[in-house]
């Protein structure tokens, strides 16, 4: 926790991070907020689950830590992964008073490229393993996928399919907060398309596109982010 008085903040991390990423935005605006950065289940200093943790699971845990605290009509802040989780809580526990997502998954978008490319991997998976080519098929598993998947151990592995595979759209709809779209306009992890959906479908939201920055915005345009972020917050 950073800072003692003033509204309370929470700041959710993406995947592959930890509560880390966050620290010298809480440096900033700890004189005017109480802020509370966590580690999501499996990463930084946080344990990994014992079974492997859905969306709706993983904002459960966010929920309980929420609730242990007594905190109430909290900021909550969420990128990428975080975004997910911030996203779904706004949408099942309310309790929100501000929603930011900062270059937030949650959209899954139809992709013929995607499917056949995953039919290939299980045909080849199927094949190296009826023919018992052991070599084969263990480089086919340690090394497909994405760089996060790859480095995973295999409980973090079945979260990052339960996330990826989880279309958040209803949720975003339903969401029902005041809430600010933060979006990088070189996004190549989560393009700016996704940004500009979650925009429509969030009712009254605002979006805003930080220049000359990708994935991380509040590192790759720390300033400009910033400005945005205050701004939004009225510090």
């Amino acid at each position: 926790m950073y800072g003692h008085n003033g509204p309370k903040i929470l700041l959710l991390h993406g995947w592959g991070c930890s509560l880390d990423i966050f620290k010298s935005i809480a440096d900033r605006i700890r004189s005017k907020y109480c802020v509370y950065l966590i580690d999501l289940p499996g990463f930084g200093k946080s344990s990994e689950p014992d079974v492997a943790l859905d969306v709706v699971g993983v904002t459960k845990a966010v929920y309980s830590l929420i609730e242990s605290n007594w905190l109430k009509n909290i900021i909550l802040v969420g990128h990428s992964y975080g975004g997910r989780v911030a996203g779904e809580y706004a949408y099942r526990y309310g309790n929100v008073s501000k929603l930011i997502l900062i270059d937030s998954a949650g959209i899954k978008r139809p992709s013929i490229k995607k499917f056949f490319k995953i039919r290939i991997y299980k045909f080849k998976k199927w094949f190296y393993k009826t023919f018992k080519n052991v070599m084969k098929y263990n480089n086919l598993v340690v090394n497909s996928g994405s760089v996060d998947y790859v480095n995973s151990s295999f409980i973090m592995k079945k979260m990052l399919v339960y996330a990826v595979n989880y279309n958040q759209r209803r949720v975003f709809r339903g969401i029902d907060c005041e809430a600010l779209i933060i979006w990088g306009d070189y996004d190549k992890s989560t393009p700016l398309k996704d940004g500009k959906l979650i925009n429509r479908l969030i009712k009254g939201s605002e979006l805003v596109i930080i220049p000359d920055s990708g994935h991380f915005p509040f590192v790759d345009n720390y300033c400009y982010f910033m400005k945005v972020f205050e701004s939004y917050l009225g510090v």
